[in-house]
C-alpha cells in the first residue's frame, strides 16, 4: 500500500517529534507523526522541565498543558557532599518568574500534545508503526517504508525527521556519523514510596562523593525517583551480591534519613533498571531529505535534566526553518538549506550544554588528584551564599538556556 499525502513524516513520538509535528500542523503543514509504541504505559527518564522547556512551550502555545496533567513542582535544592549537607536553597516563583521546575508525566505531556494536535486537519498520528526503511531516489530520500498491524505500507514525504531517540532507526539508516562527548558512566533508576520525613516537602536532594552521584526527588506520580550514578562497570559486582547490598550501599552515600528509608523499602523498588548513559552528538544532522533532533541528534547526559528542555527548543528552531518553506509548492533545495540551518543554529547551545554536563562526573566519579581537591574544597566554598552567587552564572545556561530562542513563525 502507498500514500503520499503528507508534507512531512515525523518518526518518534517523543518530546522533540510530538511538539515539532503539533507546531507545524498548527501553522498548516501536513504532517503524519510515526511512534512504534502503541501507548505511551512505559518508564520514561527526562521528565523536569525547566524554565527553558516551560518557556518553550509558552512559546508553542502550550504552557497551559503542564497544569492539566500530573506534575509537581521541587519547593528546594539540597546538595550534600559526603553524606553531609552544604546548603539548602528554596525554589520559589521570584528566582524563575513564571517557570519555576517542574516534573511532569512525561506520558500524560506527551498524550496532551497529541490530543492537542489532533484538533487541526493537517495532522496524523500513526502508533504501532515500525518504519523498516528510507526511500530514496537519485541521493534523496523522499519517504520511508513501514510495518503495522495492517501490513507494509510505503509513505512519501518532501521531508523525513528522525526524533527517535538515542536508538534512532533514521540516524542509522542515514549512517550518520556521532561523536561522543564526556565520560561514560551507569544510573541505577528506580522509584519508591514517598519518604515521611519530607513532611509535605518535594525537596530535590543531590549527594555526592567519590565514586557516587545520587539524586533523589518527587515524580509527578508521587512516588520518589532516584537516579544513582556509579562508574561505568561496577553494577554488575553489586547487582550479585543481591539487592540488598547494593540498596546498602547506596544507603551508605546518603543522609541517615534517606538511607533509613531505603533500606526499609529495598523490596518496593518499583521500575527499576540500569541505564547506561550515552553523551554524543551527530556531525551533520541531514542528509537531503531527512532532518534529525532531539536525542536522534544529540543524546544528552542526564546531568542537570537536560534532555526534554533541548528537545522543546530543538522542534522551536526547526519549525522556525522549517515553515516557511514547506508552505511552498516546490521547494526540496531550500528545505535541504534550511535543514543545514537548523543544525548550524543548535550547534553552539549544544555544544556549550555538553561540555557542561561532562565536568560533574569527572570531577565526582574521576580519581584523579584535582578530582579529590574539588571534592574536598568546593563543597566548604559552596555553603558560603557569596560563593554560590558568584557561581550562578555558570548555572544560568543549565537553567535558562544558552541563547534566545523565539518562535518566530
Amino acid at each position: 500500500m502507498s500514500r503520499s499525502d503528507t508534507k512531512v513524516i515525523v518518526v518518534g513520538a517523543g518530546p522533540a517529534g510530538v511538539s515539532l509535528a503539533y507546531l507545524l500542523a498548527s501553522r498548516g503543514v501536513s504532517v503524519t507523526l510515526l511512534e512504534r509504541h502503541r501507548d505511551f504505559s512505559r518508564e520514561f527518564r527526562g521528565e523536569v522541565l525547566l524554565p527553558s522547556g516551560l518557556e518553550a512551550l509558552q512559546q508553542m502555545g502550550l504552557g497551559d498543558v503542564v497544569t492539566t496533567i500530573p506534575h509537581i513542582a521541587p519547593t528546594a535544592f539540597e546538595l550534600y557532599a559526603n553524606a553531609h549537607p552544604v546548603f539548602r536553597i528554596r525554589l520559589h516563583s521570584e528566582s524563575f518568574g513564571a517557570h519555576a521546575p517542574t516534573a511532569v508525566s512525561q506520558p500524560a505531556f506527551l498524550k496532551a500534545v497529541i490530543e492537542r494536535a489532533r484538533a487541526f486537519p493537517h495532522f496524523r498520528v500513526e502508533l504501532g508503526v515500525t518504519v523498516r526503511g528510507l526511500l530514496r531516489t537519485d541521493g534523496r530520500v523522499e519517504g520511508v517504508t513501514v510495518r503495522s498491524q495492517i501490513g507494509s505500507q510505503t509513505l512519501h514525504s518532501d521531508l523525513v525527521v528522525g526524533a527517535d531517540g538515542r536508538n534512532s532507526v533514521i540516524r542509522r539508516a542515514c549512517d550518520l556519523d556521532v561523536r561522543k562527548h564526556g565520560l561514560d558512566f551507569d544510573i541505577v533508576w528506580f522509584k519508591m514510596p514517598p519518604p515521611a520525613f519530607l513532611g509535605g516537602q518535594s525537596p530535590l536532594r543531590a549527594y555526592v562523593g567519590r565514586g557516587h552521584l545520587l539524586i533523589a526527588y518527587l515524580a509527578a506520580d508521587g512516588l520518589l525517583q532516584v537516579a544513582w550514578i556509579i562508574t561505568k562497570g561496577t553494577y554488575g559486582e553489586l547487582r550479585r551480591r543481591g539487592i540488598s547490598e547494593w540498596v546498602e550501599e547506596m544507603a551508605h552515600h546518603v543522609t541517615p534519613d534517606l538511607g533509613v528509608h531505603l533500606r526499609t523499602h529495598s523490596r518496593s523498588l518499583t521500575d527499576s533498571f540500569l541505564l547506561s548513559t550515552v553523551s554524543d552528538r551527530v556531525t551533520s544532522w541531514s542528509v537531503p531529505g531527512v532532518l534529525v533532533i532531539g536525542d536522534a541528534a544529540h543524546t544528552m547526559s542526564p546531568v542537570g535534566a537536560q534532555g526534554i528542555n533541548i528537545a522543546l527548543r530543538d522542534a522551536i528552531v526547526a519549525a522556525n526553518h522549517l515553515v516557511p518553506v514547506l508552505r511552498q509548492t516546490s521547494a526540496r533545495d531550500r528545505i535541504v538549506a534550511a535543514t543545514q540551518a537548523i543544525e548550524r543554529e543548535r550547534t553552539p547551545e549544544l555544544a556549550r550544554i555538553q561540555r557542561f554536563q561532562a565536568i560533574p562526573p569527572r570531577l565526582v566519579m574521576g580519581h584523579t588528584f584535582w578530582g579529590a581537591a574539588f571534592r574536598a574544597t568546593v563543597p566548604r566554598l559552596l555553603r558560603f551564599e557569596a560563593v554560590r552567587e558568584r557561581a550562578a552564572p555558570v548555572m544560568r545556561p543549565i537553567l535558562f538556556g544558552h541563547g534566545d530562542v523565539r518562535l518566530q513563525v
